[in-house]
This record gives C-alpha cells, structure tokens and sequence, in this order.
C-alpha cells in the first residue's frame, strides 16, 4: 500500500456528496431520525470516514464511492428484492460498511438474509457507529474472510453452497487479471447449485471493447517473471471482457449452463469525487459496467 501522503494526494474528496447521492442520505436519515437535516450529517460522515481510512488508504474510502449504491441501480434489482422476501440469502462480497444491505433491507428485505462479508472486519463497528442499529439488523457479519483462502469456501465450510445471491459490487478490480477468473469460480462454490441462483455486480469500466490495463499505483509492488518489483497490472473491462471473464471461471463446471450480461452506463463524472476519479484515469474511457451471470 502507498503512504498515506501519497494515496491522500490522488484519493482524497474532503466534502461527501450529500447532494449527489440523496439516496445515502436518506438511508441515514432512515436509521438516524434525528439527523433531518442533511448538513448536520456532514460532520459525522467526515470522522467515520476518516476512521475508515486510517484502517485502508483505499481510492473507494478517501473518495466517498461507498456513497453509491450501485445494486440499485442493476435492473435485476427487484427481482433480487422479490427474492430475498420469498426467504432466499444474498452474500455482499467485500461489503465494506454494509451500505447496500441496509439499502435492501430499507428496499424491504428482511435482514436475515443478509450477509456481509469482508477481508477487513475493523469497517463493521463503523457502520454500527453511523447507522445505530445493532439491534435492529439481524444480518450477519463475517470478517477477516480472504477469497483467496479455499477453507472459505471449500468442504467443510458453512459458506459453501449457501447462497442464492452474491453480490460482488466495485469487488473483482481488487484482483490482478490473470486471477480474476479463479477468484469468481471460488464464489460459485459459495452459491447454491440450483437453476437461478447467480453472482451479479458492478465496476468501473471502460469504452474501449478489449478493456483497458494500466499499472496499479495504489497498490503494493509485487515481483515479476523476472525477479524484478513492479507494480501489479491493473484492468477495466468493457462489457465484452467482463463476460469473457465470467465465462473463463466457468468453463470447467461439467453439465451447467449459465447467461452472461453485461451492460454499461454513464459514469457520472458532475461531482467531485468521480470527477477526481475520471481525470485520474482519463485515458481509459471510463463507463460503469454492470454485469451478472446466472444459472439456468
């Protein structure tokens, strides 16, 4: 990980963008009936995010993008709310503070389908801390959980065939390209294998059709085929690749049938923190990419 200097340098919106996101506000407001009026959240969204970012310099954390509720704005949406009422479970992969569960559950979910997950669990008493409602959400929290780790999502595991729905929302970009399509056949072993049951989830994208790669700078240095340190290479997919991708991780499963879509939209650049974001990576034609594959 870059020093804080660095990351705060490139990665760093002071103000949240309460105004762009009147969704995130209300969810607050929701769980925070005093805190009517929208200003006086500001001060406490600035020191839960700056808690939040003296645990990870992370670009997602420094420029607000946990503001954005990308789930909501999927057009399987509903469905995947219809679902969770009929009892079915959803896994929010790399949940951070559990924004969108607690958007599902505003949505009308029930909360007891609700799982968050994260490799990081010191972001979960934040989230108690901003939304009060320890004993109130009856979903789970599991932390400290690495993908990479087969005892995950392997034999013997309690996630192993859990779930119905995972959601990997701003997730599969955490991964270098060439372990992107291990990393999601290791979350089918964590869905149910039954007809519908289905990943689904969003990333910054690009325009460009074969994708786009560029050396990661936030990251740390990893070393080479020849034992040189460099930065890990970073991707954006476009629509094509990231179906490419979810095709590539299940190529090996014998006698299933998935669908691949993926669809890109606008990538808002009007506030500041995805103006930031944009001009940082302007040379890779940056659209949001929402995309899911599901059983048939």
């Amino acid at each position: 990980m870059i020093d804080e200097a660095t990351a705060k340098a490139k990665y760093w919106v002071e103000e949240p963008p309460i105004h762009a996101h009147p969704d995130a506000v209300s969810l607050i407001q929701h769980h925070r009936p005093e805190l009517q009026d929208a200003e006086a959240i500001i001060p406490i969204l600035k020191d839960i995010r700056l808690k939040a970012w003296k645990i990870k310099y992370y670009p997602c954390v420094g420029l607000w993008h946990f503001f954005k509720f990308g789930m909501t704005e999927m057009s399987i949406y509903p469905e995947i709310i219809e679902r969770l009422k009929q009892g079915q479970q959803i896994l929010d992969m790399g949940c951070f503070m559990g924004f969108d569960g607690r958007k599902l559950v505003v949505d009308g979910a029930p909360s007891e389908g609700i799982t968050n997950m994260d490799l990081e669990d010191r972001w979960f008493p934040l989230s108690y801390e901003l939304f009060k409602d320890e004993d109130r959400f009856k979903g789970e929290f599991f932390g400290g959980c690495d993908i990479n780790d087969e005892d995950l999502f392997g034999e013997g595991s309690i996630h192993r065939h859990r779930y119905d729905m995972i959601y990997i929302g701003y997730f599969i970009h955490l991964f270098p390209p060439n372990k992107q399509a291990h990393i999601i056949n290791s979350l089918v072993q964590m869905l149910k294998p039954v007809p519908g049951s289905m990943i689904f989830g969003n990333t910054a994208g690009t325009a460009k059709e074969n994708g786009y790669r560029m050396k990661a700078d936030f990251a740390p240095p990893v070393r080479n085929e020849k034992g040189e340190m460099e930065r890990p290479d970073f991707v954006f997919h476009s629509t094509k690749t990231i179906v490419d991708l979810m095709s590539e991780a299940v190529k090996e499963e014998k006698d299933e049938e998935w669908e691949f879509v993926a669809n890109k939209a606008v990538f808002d650049t009007d506030t500041s923190p995805t103006k930031t974001f944009a001009l940082h990576f302007k040379d890779a034609e940056i659209v949001e990419v929402n995309f899911y594959m599901k059983r048939k």
